[in-house]
């Protein structure tokens, strides 16, 4: 397995040019709600018991490009498992000292569904739609014969949405009445790809959802979330984010992010004050123009 970090940043221009790591981010995603959810936890037992696996699974050799991903298959197991808030099956047991078991190989037992799996906002949501709503068209296909060939995913990428979906929705609720709006707008349009939708579109959603959640859970909304969602198609996050960014900067100083950051500075009595804004524009123009 090669190592996406490897490459490393550019020696010639000097600019990081490496492409985003979705296992670090993912690991980082992970990281996050296992700080809130663990200290959660109802039972003192249970949250002794969680210690030890997390110190194993931050271990150095973890984060080596051979264990990575089962590093986080393992996180994902954990936090699924204390979303029931106590842990069962191997987290009752302390890690062992040497290598982790693959995950195919323990022996499951059979648990109550969690909360988030029985939530029926999603399915709700989808049988709401009036019978002449109009779905959104597939960004990556362009024949609809390679669209239903696409659904090899569909399972693991419903249960990673229903559990996005979860966590976001009261969070969500926690925002100002204009971004609640906007926020709806959003998950409702994200829970129309559904049954129907290839798995490529699919995967296109959870990018949304998990970035949706990261913001809501800032109680800020950001990105393409501050307008209201496409009627046509949904094209990759990573294009409507550098869409956005391109009408909507950082640096403007009339925008959105730059009113936030001033509201939030003290007044000064006498005098005024002003903010640099860094953007790296100019590093990119200047890298053009040596190529």
């Amino acid at each position: 397995m090669n190592d996406p970090d490897a490459a490393g940043p550019s020696s010639t221009s000097g600019v990081n040019t490496a492409k985003p790591d979705p296992i670090n981010s993912e690991f980082l995603y992970y990281s996050s709600v296992l700080r809130v959810i663990a200290l959660a936890l109802t039972g003192d037992v249970d949250r002794q018991l969680v210690i030890p696996w997390v110190r194993k699974l931050f271990r150095p050799e973890y984060h080596s490009a051979q264990f990575r991903e089962k590093r986080n298959k393992y996180l994902l197991y954990l936090t699924l498992t204390l979303l029931n808030d106590e842990c069962y099956g191997i987290f009752r047991i302390a890690p062992p000292s040497g290598p982790l078991p693959e995950l195919q190989s323990i022996e499951h037992e059979e648990q109550p569904m969690a909360q988030w799996e029985l939530d029926p906002m999603w399915r709700d949501s989808v049988a709401a739609l009036p019978a002449d709503f109009q779905y959104l068209s597939c960004a990556v296909h362009e024949f609809v014969m390679d669209c239903e060939k696409d659904h090899d995913l569909d399972v693991i990428l419903d249960q990673e949405f229903q559990f996005f979906l979860f966590l976001a929705r009261p969070y969500a609720s926690l925002l100002n009445s204009d971004d609640q709006t906007k926020i709806a707008a959003w998950l409702q349009t994200l829970c129309t790809i559904s049954g129907r939708s290839c798995s490529s579109m699919k995967a296109i959603r959870n990018d949304y959802m998990m970035a949706l959640l990261g913001y809501v859970h800032d109680l800020r909304v950001a990105g393409p979330f501050r307008e209201y969602p496409p009627w046509t198609t949904l094209r990759p996050l990573m294009e409507a984010a550098k869409w956005s960014a391109e009408t909507k900067p950082i640096t403007d100083p009339t925008g959105h992010e730059a009113n936030e950051f001033l509201a939030a500075l003290p007044i000064p009595q006498d005098g005024a004050f002003c903010y640099i804004a860094l953007t790296g524009d100019l590093i990119d123009g200047a890298v053009s123009q040596m190529q």
